[in-house]
């Protein structure tokens, strides 16, 4: 396993909003709360994908994913492909050796439940209404992009590695730390969700399949207990910290590749999802490199 050296100089990836915000440090980090302006927020939608790798029209509806992200940005729409159900295949299935992986968690498993769904590939998009048809995803999501919102989310996660951590695996900490401001004083969940690209395993796709699939946007974990997460109070015109952290899974039926992982965080109340960011938990090197290269030339 390649060692990934820049772990351990605590990187970290950060989310920014369009407004600058500052901190207080006089003040306990768990009721930090932050007088700022009114913002206007952009919306981004959340897009739960129930998925799995026994599901031979899933393929279709993870197109349909990278065309929504392609034609709206995939920092606007945030989809989170959750292995799940009769179609999928239980992670405690996995044998490295011979090449088999299985996505689907308890967690996962959970989250479909919560929602009924009993066929494959559906969607629900900002925890509101029914799941629908991957077919009706892209009229669903413009929709949903049209509705407004004054929640903002900042966010930001790094790893903090395990002594242990090394050839053998990753056995550290991931730590999320979200700044939410809102315009309207109320009261929301949140939660922090751990999601996984690049991962190479088998797919059915209509009458074949496929042993090397890449499947991205992996559902991996929760870092809150329950579907939304905890509750918070949320002031107008006040910033609040929320954090959490989860321990990495590398054992012998996960195994977590850092480089591929990423952090969801969404703040939602009865009416659905009110804000949805994803950061990755490292930065891309090669396009910070890139763009310093840019930056010089200028």
């Amino acid at each position: 396993m390649k060692t990934i050296y820049r772990l351990f100089i605590g990187a970290a990836a950060v989310a920014m909003s369009s407004i600058a915000l500052t901190s207080c440090d006089d003040v306990a980090e768990d009721d930090r709360y932050i007088l700022g302006e009114a913002i206007v927020a952009e919306r981004a939608i959340l897009l739960e994908d129930f998925t799995g790798q026994n599901c031979v029209n899933c393929p279709a509806a993870h197109e349909v994913i990278e065309q929504l992200e392609e034609q709206f940005g995939a920092d606007k729409v945030i989809a989170v492909s959750i292995h799940c159900g009769s179609f999928g295949i239980d992670v405690q299935r996995t044998n490295f050796n011979n090449g088999r992986v299985g996505l689907m968690t308890a967690e996962g498993n959970a989250i479909m439940e919560s929602y009924g769904i009993t066929q494959f590939p559906m969607g629900v998009i900002n925890m509101a209404g029914d799941a629908v048809n991957y077919t009706l995803w892209s009229t669903k999501v413009r929709d949903a992009l049209k509705v407004a919102t004054d929640v903002n989310i900042e966010l930001e996660a790094k790893y903090i590695p395990d002594p242990n951590d090394g050839n053998d695996g990753y056995f550290g900490t991931i730590e999320a730390k979200a700044h939410v401001m809102s315009n309207t004083t109320r009261n929301v969940d949140f939660q922090f969700w751990i999601l996984e690209d690049n991962i190479v395993a088998q797919q059915r796709n209509g009458t074949v399949t496929i042993q090397d699939y890449v499947h991205n946007n992996v559902f991996r974990a929760q870092i809150f207990d329950g579907l939304k997460g905890q509750p918070y109070s949320l002031t107008a015109g006040f910033e609040q910290e929320i954090t959490g952290s989860i321990a990495t899974r590398w054992t012998n039926k996960e195994h977590w590749e850092l480089e591929n992982l990423s952090i969801v965080a969404f703040a939602s109340d009865a009416s659905g999802v009110l804000q949805v960011v994803k950061v990755p938990l490292f930065k891309d090197a090669d396009a910070d490199d890139e763009g310093e290269e840019n930056n010089s030339e200028e």
